[in-house]
């Protein structure tokens, strides 16, 4: 059976709260909006596959996180954007060319739909004009620090319309001697 799934960047805990806040801060103010119950992510890439395709997908991030090694980055760029009806949040410039790296390497070996993204936390979306004006005065001066270490396999409840974690993904920073040896052994 075919089912829809994301790659998305985990953040740890603090920053899914500090969303939570954000999305609750919103909601006072403008009302319903798209993406209020969505968990504080970054999107790597979405894709269809099967339960057998899935297995391959599932080694392939195994052997991706194995390499990956943890980093920080700030995010403190707070846009409202007419374009994307959207209000997101940015890493700086230092952590935007890490990000940049890190999506692009899992881009190039999973493929999925054509998500070209840069590195973002997403507070609301599907805003109306009206909702985008409301709230530009609600967030500003936000600056908060992310360590990225994880990364999370997950797929959509089509009965709440929703994306459910089903795996999470460590970074184990090993060198690649480390990991053809990890490899070797485990045949």
């Amino acid at each position: 059976m075919l089912h829809h799934y994301s790659i998305v960047i985990h953040p740890q805990d603090s920053i899914i709260d500090l969303f939570k806040f954000f999305k609750k801060k919103l909601y006072n103010t403008i009302g319903k909006y798209g993406s209020y119950n969505s968990i504080a992510h970054i999107t790597i890439l979405e894709f269809d596959a099967t339960d057998e395709e899935l297995i391959f997908i599932i080694e392939r991030l195994k052997r991706i996180t194995l390499k990956e090694i943890p980093f920080d980055a700030v995010f403190d760029k707070v846009i409202c954007s007419e374009s994307s009806k959207a209000i997101f949040i940015l890493p700086n410039k230092i952590g935007d060319e890490i990000f940049k790296k890190l999506l692009t390497k899992i881009r190039k070996q999973i493929k999925g739909d054509g998500n070209k993204s840069n590195a973002h936390l997403t507070i609301g979306r599907k805003l109306k004009p009206e909702q985008l004006k409301k709230s530009e005065d609600i967030f500003h001066d936000i600056k908060f620090d992310f360590h990225c270490n994880q990364i999370a396999l997950r797929r959509l409840n089509e009965d709440i319309r929703q994306f459910e974690i089903i795996q999470i993904f460590p970074f184990h920073g090993k060198s690649c001697k480390e990991t053809t040896e990890q490899l070797f052994f485990e045949f």
